[in-house]
């Protein structure tokens, strides 16, 4: 039990927070001259997700990717101590009991509100990349059907419409695509057909999963023979509600810490005036 209270006591440790906070520091300023050694390492980790990136590439080049597995570590311990120097200001709040008005009381909890939402957002991201889903490269012939990885959802290209560039002004881009719509149709297992068009920087969104346009063809008037496709990347983020919650948290820990600072500073003018 004395040891529990002891490292409850160390993870609450203000000092704590200072020394994770320069080793952080520290620790990616080594990181960016690493990276900068080997940027194919890393590359991967657009495409992986965190635990199959350390398995393959992290695990196997300690010399270059250790300061990475150092930050996850320093970051983790980040938000242990965040949460557990949370847990005790608000108990220390909670039995002081109210100084003043209900509000002023209520709005000195805006700090660890702001501090709640660091934690969920940081949460949200380790959700989505140990849980979530970037598979690169879908190809899906037209007229043809692919599986949506990780599911029973069925993809199917119906249609490749592009706009192509006819002026004379711009001779690099004459007879070439300006714009696209790739038109899928995204099969449940119960057999209903759900129609949606795709675009660059315009993807789509279906049960949990986004879709988006990496390539396709033809994308020019003078294309040379070969069979229509796309190229699609389908990512599932799980993380992503949890995101939003700790933005919206954080949001509303702001207002309230903003709100707090005009109350003081109009209470202490209002003392300076009369004094």
């Amino acid at each position: 039990m004395k040891s529990v209270r002891a490292i409850w006591a160390l993870l609450g440790s203000a000092a704590l927070s200072v020394w994770l906070l320069l080793g952080l520091v520290t620790v990616l300023c080594c990181g960016y001259y690493l990276f900068e050694v080997a940027p194919s390492l890393y590359e991967p980790l657009n495409r992986l997700l965190l635990w199959d990136w350390i398995v393959s590439y992290g695990w196997h080049n300690l010399s270059n990717t250790w300061w990475f597995l150092l930050f996850l570590v320093l970051l983790g311990l980040l938000v242990a101590n965040t949460f557990v120097c949370t847990c005790q200001k608000v108990a220390a709040l909670a039995r002081h009991g109210a100084k003043g008005s209900r509000l002023d009381f209520t709005l000195r909890f805006s700090p660890h509100v702001m501090h709640a939402a660091f934690i969920i957002i940081l949460a949200s991201h380790l959700i989505t990349y140990v849980l979530g889903l970037n598979a690169q490269n879908n190809l899906v012939l037209l007229g043809k059907q692919s599986a949506i990885p990780g599911s029973d959802i069925m993809v199917r290209l119906d249609s490749i419409k592009s706009d192509i560039y006819e002026g004379e002004r711009l001779a690099f881009l004459k007879g070439r695509a300006l714009t696209q719509e790739i038109a899928l149709s995204l099969i449940s297992p119960d057999g209903a057909v759900t129609r949606k068009t795709l675009a660059y920087n315009s993807p789509i969104w279906h049960d949990g999963y986004s879709i988006h346009l990496k390539n396709y063809y033809p994308k020019a008037k003078t294309s040379m023979p070969r069979r229509p496709y796309a190229n699609l990347i389908i990512r599932r983020d799980p993380g992503v509600k949890t995101f939003f919650l700790g933005t919206a948290v954080f949001a509303v820990g702001l207002l309230a810490y903003l709100w707090q600072a005009l109350r003081l500073h109009r209470q202490r003018a209002s003392r300076e005036a009369l004094a």
